[in-house]
């Protein structure tokens, strides 16, 4: 069969068309299909083939195997002309209906493609060359090539009408779910437009097995959103062995969610691989997929080493409108962007990044060598002390370390060491090395080593990467990555870092080395790949009366600006005179944010959250938050007691001394906020222009005759970004967090009574969701969820919603829930509208 001719010129044809009359077509990514194993034993069950036919949502998987050159179903006579005779009827009485066939088959491939081939179903098969994007829904209808075959097994030979399954899809199984590690090559088959779930019927639950209850349906359901969420992809074909009587729910419950798609791609191709700034996500391919429920805020933050992202962020929340995709464009970073040290070694050792630093080391030397020309030697006993870990951007941060390297002499039980600390303890001791010949990334007892053994007297190119996000280890020899593992924490340590010399038995280099480069950044492949290749890095040396003119100008413009937004404020103001309500800063600048993340704009608009260590947060958010609620401050003795309890007094004002210049030096880059000492007391005293949404809601909860509709709806602009000071755990806080929670809850819910009378439901929707992020509990917020959802008619996902709270519920007090759905929404119809 020509089909992959004929899908060329089909495809063509229905493009041409489907952009003529404007319609929407639906990719083969976009749905989902339930896959029901077909034996002999049920292989005459018309119950089976009624819903197969009836529902346009289903597939099948069968098992054949070779039997006196006939092709038969596995542990059986039945022949495939048989199942096909099941199957033709499917097709005819349905023609909108596509289906997938998945076959297991372990034998050569040729006599099963010559039967397909040669059957009455052939002329609607569809075949994809791979590499090849897959068409959607509406051309498969069209051109009546609705069946999708897939084949898996050790089989032999070719088919140009069966799709290796391996080559098209991203598979998991839901039978080992706990502590998902992915392999290697499974990683790598992430960018494989399709995604299978396997054994979905064998999905641990509470529930004894073949005694399914529908109680159990977000058990199935959050296993789908979790894995769709996590890979990027929608579950495609979800595998439910016989039981597709009982799991006919699925897929219309999976279609209730709303979901946004996009792709990340740079000079017109999508990336094989992206990973994300976000916890639940592990990592996708260049196509993306994500669910969201309603009155979630969904916050998107891709990455890939090596690119900048535009835009860096997407932000997806229920009354928006959303794209029907999103496009992230990535472009390359420059080789020096955030570069921390570059020593080439050219007869002196100097950080050309930073050449105010001064170093000093012992027995090394410098050499000419025959390939590489001036090099540094650093035989047995030789180091160079480059300084602290801060310098270079190593702790608690992504990292890349990459050098060329020529050992004299590997040892065989030992470590040659090019780059590490002198420290030990968990995440402390920081040891690039080869061990036994080995590369390896070592941050003490949190390593990785890889396969590959280097001989002596051979240039290499060795780097050692670090991502934060995802906890990656990897190391790369000569440009190629030789291995890496996930999930390693960061390196913590503070001793200084040694060129040459590492751990505290005394590892040395014993060798040579040339153009070391560290990077507070993960590099991406190509740009290892181009560092193996010895591409010159250069660093952008701006002109003098450019810079001037540049400012000039700047200044001029800002005069303008400033001009502008005088006029503006003071027509604002004038309108805003009497509402006696405090408004969220339109500018993103001159503040800082304790709902959701911790977040530090400086007068200038520039992010310095991380300028701020967890020490200078706490002293910070200490003196802060006791400045609201005393009105003078924060007593010094508690302090102490507080944030260094346990330590000697001297060590202690030591201590906070340095930590309080430190925040300081910190605000001086906020306009209207200072810390001041007085009389044994640290105040934060803070003015306008300084913002701070915690201080707005504090000062909106002291108005004693409660909040009205604007400021409630203030209040909520404020609280929206998440939960106060989300991440941050101290003992000190949970008295501030449960108050300030219950402040929250209580606000939002006054609203939602508001917006109920009026019944806006959007607003409803996206206040529950607020509430339950304090509170996952709440029973008013549950019924404000199942409330909008019946007054939209969604009685489906409302039922989900109820029963995924009442075994929440169940699991946190250990008994049931005391109503059902029906009593819980009587109850409080009665007891919530007012």
């Amino acid at each position: 069969m020509k089909n992959g001719f004929l899908y060329h010129s089909l495809h063509i044809f229905f493009l041409l068309l489907s952009t003529a009359t404007g319609v929407y077509a639906t990719d083969i990514s976009d749905n989902s299909f339930l896959i029901t194993k077909i034996n002999s034993q049920n292989l005459n069950n018309q119950q089976i083939w009624n819903l197969l036919q009836s529902n346009g949502s289903t597939g099948i998987e069968i098992d054949l195997t070779l039997k006196n050159k006939k092709v038969i179903l596995q542990n059986s006579s039945v022949l495939l002309e048989t199942v096909i005779d099941k199957l033709y009827p499917v097709i005819q009485e349905n023609p909108s209906k596509i289906i997938p066939v998945f076959i297991k088959f372990s034998d050569n491939i040729f006599l099963l493609d010559s039967v397909i081939n040669g059957s009455k179903i052939s002329p609607y098969i569809f075949y994809l060359p791979q590499g090849e994007t897959w068409p959607s829904q509406e051309y498969l209808v069209q051109a009546n090539r609705r069946i999708i075959f897939f084949i898996d097994g050790n089989y032999t030979g070719e088919s140009r009408i069966l799709h290796q399954l391996k080559n098209y899809v991203f598979e998991i199984s839901a039978v080992n779910v706990a502590g998902d590690i992915l392999t290697k090559q499974n990683k790598e088959m992430v960018n494989q437009e399709l995604f299978v779930i396997k054994n979905f019927d064998k999905l641990p639950t509470q529930a004894p097995p073949n005694q399914l209850s529908r109680n159990l349906v977000p058990d199935y359901i959050n296993f789908l959103l979790e894995n769709w969420k996590k890979y990027g992809k929608r579950p495609n074909f979800i595998f439910i062995g016989n039981e597709i009587l009982t799991f006919d729910f699925i897929i219309d419950q999976l279609n209730s969610f709303t979901w946004i798609k996009g792709v990340v791609k740079n000079a017109d191709k999508n990336f094989d691989k992206v990973f994300w700034k976000n916890p639940d996500i592990l990592f996708t391919g260049g196509k993306f997929s994500f669910p969201y429920r309603g009155g979630e805020e969904l916050i998107l933050n891709p990455f890939v080493p090596g690119f900048k992202m535009t835009p860096e962020q997407i932000v997806v929340t229920g009354e928006m409108t959303v794209p029907e995709i999103y496009t992230i464009l990535a472009a390359p970073l420059k080789l020096s962007g955030d570069m921390t040290g570059s020593f080439s070694f050219e007869d002196i050792i100097i950080n050309t990044v930073n050449t105010s630093q001064i170093f000093e080391g012992e027995n090394y030397s410098f050499i000419q060598d025959i390939t590489r020309g001036n090099v540094l030697r650093l035989p047995e006993n030789a180091s160079i002390n480059l300084g602290k870990p801060e310098t270079y951007g190593l702790r608690n941060n992504s990292f890349t370390v990459s050098c060329f390297v020529k050992f004299t002499e590997i040892l065989e039980f030992g470590d040659n060491a090019i780059l590490g600390n002198y420290e030990s303890g968990y995440r402390r001791g920081l040891h690039l090395i080869l061990r036994s010949g080995h590369p390896y990334f070592g941050l003490w007892a949190n390593d990785y080593i890889a396969n590959r053994i280097l001989s002596p007297n051979i240039w290499y190119h060795l780097t050692w990467r670090y991502i934060i996000e995802t906890g990656e280890q990897s190391i790369f020899l000569n440009g190629q990555y030789i291995g890496g593992s996930d999930g390693h924490p960061p390196f913590s340590g503070t001793g200084d870092i040694h060129l040459g010399s590492a751990l505290s038995s005394g590892a040395s280099l014993r060798g040579y080395i040339d153009n070391l480069y560290i990077w507070n950044r993960p590099l991406g492949n190509d740009e290892i790949n181009r560092l193996s290749l010895d591409e010159e890095i250069t660093f952008d040396h701006k002109n003098k009366d450019f810079a001037i003119n540049k400012w000039f100008f700047v200044f001029a413009v800002l005069i303008i600006a400033g001009l502008l937004f005088f006029i503006f404020f003071k027509r604002r103001k004038k309108e805003n005179k009497n509402t006696g309500v405090e408004r969220t800063p339109e500018a993103a600048n001159n503040q800082i944010l304790l709902f959701g993340e911790f977040k530090a704009i400086d007068n200038k608009g520039v992010d310095v959250s991380d300028l701020f260590t967890p020490k200078v947060k706490e002293l910070f958010l200490f003196v802060f938050i006791y400045s609201l609620k005393s009105g003078f401050g924060a007593n010094v003795r508690d302090i102490n007691d507080v944030l260094w309890g346990g330590i000697s007094s001297g060590k202690v004002a030591n201590n906070r001394s340095v930590t309080l210049n430190k925040l300081r030096k910190i605000l001086l880059q906020f306009d209207g906020i200072e810390i001041v000492s007085t009389g044994g007391y640290l105040e934060a005293k803070i003015k306008k222009p300084f913002y701070c949404d915690y201080a707005s809601t504090y000062k909106l909860c002291q108005i004693p005759q409660g909040l009205s509709k604007q400021q409630l709806i203030s209040f909520f602009d404020f609280v929206r970004r998440g939960r106060f000071l989300k991440g941050i755990i101290w003992p000190w806080l949970d008295e501030i967090r449960g108050f300030t929670g219950n402040q929250v809850i209580d606000n939002l819910l006054n609203l939602a009574l508001i917006y109920q009378k009026e019944l806006n439901l959007p607003e409803i929707e996206k206040l529950a969701q607020r509430i339950l992020d304090y509170d996952d509990l709440n029973e008013e917020a549950i019924y404000l969820q199942v409330w909008a959802l019946q007054k939209t008619n969604n009685i489906n996902l409302a039922r989900f919603n109820f029963t995924s709270f009442t075994k929440k519920y169940e699991s946190s007090f250990g008994e049931p829930y005391p109503m059902n759905f029906s009593q819980f929404n009587q109850h409080f119809e009665k007891g919530f509208i007012h």
